[in-house]
């Protein structure tokens, strides 16, 4: 709820402060007073579309300052809280424009854009009036008003949480999709890796081992005779080692006889020739096994070739080349777990598909019976506000599809709604837009609103020129609506009907004054007897008699006394 608005140089208002109340408020004034002004000062706090022709002549700045009461708005303290920005229950909006045309707003002395400004503003004060661009207005804000009627939002917040999984599952399904050839691709490279490595039948040391087999091969003849040469020297050749040592044992024995001390030089002498029978004998052995083999040196030199590829192409030896068949096994697990991941995706979506159908079918349903019951609700209250030929219709379609005959789905529903009206007899229904009459518009806001009074959520309703072309009981019968809705709402009335304002629980004046060839802007709230004498001043203009005070004390004491 609005409790207090502060001006600053805007147009002709220099500064004023003035206190809202609750409940039914009129603002009246002579014509040209600046009764429109408050209501730009509101519109422009609350982020509307600043220009520098705002401001006040001579005038740097304008500043619109509003202090908003915010225990019952829910909705406003939610978009706060997302915003991190304090609120104890009340909040205070100031924003400020520069003649450069430059602005800056703040909420609780934090900075805020004009976006979120403008969408914090649309929970705080509807403005209902001939050049506004009202939320009646616009066709995609006509869903919430019958579902607010119907009390649907419970139906529809379980709508709007299956389609938000549908499309995540579908977000998810174009992602799949889109990685599908890839997928394809790497399953055929890790197919051909893996069968590449199996039939390769890495071993480790195997590389090593073949490559000492291949040197052996490649050097047969020369170890053979390199080795042969060694064998001859030992014991077969004229000058071989072993029997010359042999021949050198009997001296040594004799020498040994005579001088004792020289039996240990002797017995060096047994394990030399022991050594080198062995290493002859072992030499032997060796140049026997020695086999030149050309198909088996092919056969070593293949494998060679074959282990040096795949180390090339897997990681640079055998050990990364296995590790990277175990890798390429792991991998293509998980593309094979990857399809079954897609067919339950694809199962989800099926069953959230299903689920969305259901609630969104459920919801259409009671839907159109809730416009039913809206409909003739409508009716009776424009007639009880003098559009007596009026037809009011709610039309419900199906969201369009491109696809013939395939449903489309939102996160509201299957549905498409607009309210459509006539207000003359032989006159096709229209949507509101093409609605010529600003007085008819505000009428049937006032109507919507009376039915919508318990359910919406913006306790703050501002209604510019709704007496635009009534008069008479007719304007009563409108000021009586606006002091009911008055009992659930704030509500705040632009009029120049004597029969609209002496209904009203708090009344404003607004005039202008001229000083020093400068024009000024006043405000003032009315006590009782002065509220009085400014219905008297609507009834009969400028000069008010006698005859007019009493009328307007009658009306005023009639619209007190009276039951709503």
């Amino acid at each position: 709820m609005l409790t207090r608005l502060a001006i600053s140089n805007l147009a002709t208002i220099e500064s004023i402060t003035i206190a809202f109340g609750e409940g039914y408020t009129v603002l009246t004034g002579e014509t040209g007073a600046g009764k429109s002004i408050l209501i730009d000062a509101i519109q422009f706090v609350l982020g509307a579309k600043a220009t520098k022709h705002q401001i006040r002549s001579g005038a740097a700045n304008t500043t619109v300052e509003a202090v908003f009461d915010l225990n019952a708005s829910q909705e406003a303290r939610r978009l706060l809280s997302e915003l991190e920005i304090p609120a104890d229950g009340e909040l205070v909006l100031r924003r400020n424009l520069q003649a450069s045309g430059r602005s800056r707003a703040v909420a609780n002395e934090c900075s805020i854009s004009q976006g979120k400004l403008e969408e914090l503003g649309s929970n705080l004060v509807n403005v209902h009036g001939q050049h506004d661009s009202q939320l009646l207005l616009n066709p995609e804000k006509h869903i919430d008003y019958l579902d607010a009627f119907g009390q649907l939002e419970p139906l529809r917040t379980q709508v709007a949480d299956c389609h938000r999984q549908f499309t995540q599952k579908l977000r998810e399904k174009k992602e799949l999709h889109k990685l599908a050839e890839q997928r394809k691709q790497r399953h055929r490279e890790l197919m051909e890796g893996i069968d590449e490595l199996k039939s390769a039948r890495l071993v480790p040391g195997e590389e090593a081992a073949l490559r000492q087999e291949h040197t052996l091969l490649a050097n047969c003849e020369q170890l053979a005779l390199l080795t042969g040469s060694v064998s001859e020297g030992l014991y077969e050749g004229d000058e071989a080692v072993l029997p010359r040592l042999s021949a050198l044992v009997s001296p040594l024995k004799e020498a040994a006889a005579i001088d004792t001390s020289l039996k240990p030089l002797l017995e060096q002498m047994d394990p030399l020739r022991f050594q080198l029978e062995d290493l002859y004998r072992s030499l032997n052995s060796y140049a026997s096994g020695l086999e030149d083999d050309p198909g088996r040196l092919d056969h070593v030199n293949t494998r060679l070739a074959q282990l040096e590829r795949i180390k090339r192409l897997y990681g640079g030896s055998e050990e990364a080349a296995l590790a990277t068949l175990k890798q390429h096994e792991r991998e293509l697990e998980e593309l094979n777990t990857g399809e079954v991941q897609r067919e339950e995706l694809n199962k989800q979506i099926n069953q959230l598909a299903k689920r969305l159908h259901e609630l969104a079918t459920e919801l259409s349903k009671k839907r159109r019976r809730a416009a039913d019951r809206f409909d003739r609700l409508i009716v009776e209250q424009l007639r009880e506000l003098g559009m007596t030929k009026a037809v009011f219709q709610t039309q419900i379609e199906p969201l369009e599809n491109q696809q013939a005959g395939t449903p489309l789905y939102s996160s509201q529903g299957m549905d498409k709604v607009e309210f459509r009206l006539s207000t003359n007899p032989g006159q096709n229904l229209r949507p509101f837009s093409k609605i010529a009459s600003g007085g008819e518009l505000s009428r049937t806001m006032l109507a919507l609103k009376t039915i919508l009074a318990e359910s919406d959520p913006t306790l703050t309703l501002i209604f510019d020129e709704v007496d635009a072309g009534i008069s008479g009981a007719l304007a009563e019968r409108v000021g009586y609506k606006l002091r009911a809705l008055g009992e659930t709402h704030q509500v705040l009335c632009v009029t120049h009907l004597p029969q609209i304002a002496a209904l009203s629980a708090n009344h404003v004046l607004v005039s202008k004054e001229m000083q020093q060839h400068q024009t000024y802007t006043r405000v003032t709230p009315l006590s009782e007897k002065e509220k009085v004498q400014e219905v008297a001043r609507l009834l009969s203009g400028i000069d008010v008699s006698d005859h007019s005070l009493a009328s307007a004390e009658e009306m005023v004491n009639r619209g007190r006394q009276a039951q709503l």
